[in-house]
C-alpha cells in the first residue's frame, strides 16, 4: 500500500469512529505517525482528504458487493450476505458522519448521492431480476420500480429528522428495513428459504 492510500485509510477509520467534523488533521497526523506537512504534500486541505476517503470507500464497497454477487448461491443468499456486510459497517459507524458530510462537506456528500446510491439501485435491480429468474422472488415484480423504492427507503434511513439518532440505531433501522423488503419480494419458495435462514440464525 502506498503512503497516500495509508493516509486515506487512517483518515477513513477516524472519520467512521469519531465523525468527520471532530477529527482534525492533527489527529490524522498523529495516528499515521507522520507530519502534517507530509499530509499536505498529498492533499490541499481536509475537504480534499474527505473527498479521497469517500471515493476510496465507494470503490471498496463496489468491489466487496461484486465479490458477494459472484460467490452467492442465489439472489436470496446474495441479499443476506449484502445485509451482513452492511450491518458490519454500521456497527463501526458514527451516526453523525452523514450529518457532518451533508452540512459541512456537501460536495463529498453529493458524490455519495450521485454515485454510491446509484450503484445501490443497480445492485438491487440486478438482484430482483436474478431472484425472479430463480423463482425465489415474485414474478410480478418490476425491478425498475422495486430498486427505486429500495433506494428511496435506504435514503430515508440516514434522515435524522425521520429517525432520530437518540431513538433508533442504524443497525436496528436497517435490519427492520431489510425484513420488510424481503417479505415484500419473496415468492412462497423464497419465503420458506428465508424463514429457514432466520431460524438457523437464532
Amino acid at each position: 500500500m502506498t503512503k497516500n492510500f495509508r493516509i486515506i485509510d487512517i483518515a477513513k477509520k477516524l472519520f467512521l469512529n469519531f465523525g468527520v467534523k471532530s477529527v482534525t488533521m492533527d489527529d490524522i497526523s498523529k495516528e499515521a505517525g507522520i507530519s502534517k506537512k507530509t499530509i499536505y504534500s498529498f492533499v490541499a486541505n481536509k475537504a480534499q482528504l474527505i473527498d479521497f476517503v469517500v471515493e476510496r470507500y465507494m470503490e471498496s464497497e463496489r468491489n466487496d458487493i461484486v465479490a458477494i454477487q459472484d460467490s452467492a448461491e442465489n439472489a436470496l443468499d446474495e441479499m443476506i450476505k449484502i445485509t451482513e456486510h452492511v450491518i458490519f459497517f454500521l456497527r463501526n459507524f458514527k451516526p453523525s458522519l452523514t450529518y457532518d458530510l451533508k452540512k459541512y462537506y456537501k460536495s463529498s456528500w453529493e458524490k455519495v448521492e450521485k454515485n454510491h446510491f446509484e450503484f445501490i439501485r443497480q445492485t438491487i435491480h440486478n438482484n430482483i431480476k436474478r431472484g425472479k429468474q430463480e423463482g425465489i422472488y415474485r414474478k410480478v415484480l418490476k425491478e425498475e420500480i422495486i430498486s427505486q423504492l429500495y433506494l428511496q427507503l435506504s435514503y430515508s434511513l440516514v434522515n435524522d429528522e425521520l429517525f432520530p439518532i437518540k431513538s433508533f440505531t442504524k443497525v436496528e433501522l436497517y435490519e427492520n428495513f431489510i425484513d420488510y423488503h424481503m417479505h415484500g419480494i419473496l415468492s412462497e419458495i423464497g419465503l420458506k428459504k428465508y424463514k429457514d435462514y432466520k431460524s438457523d440464525d437464532k
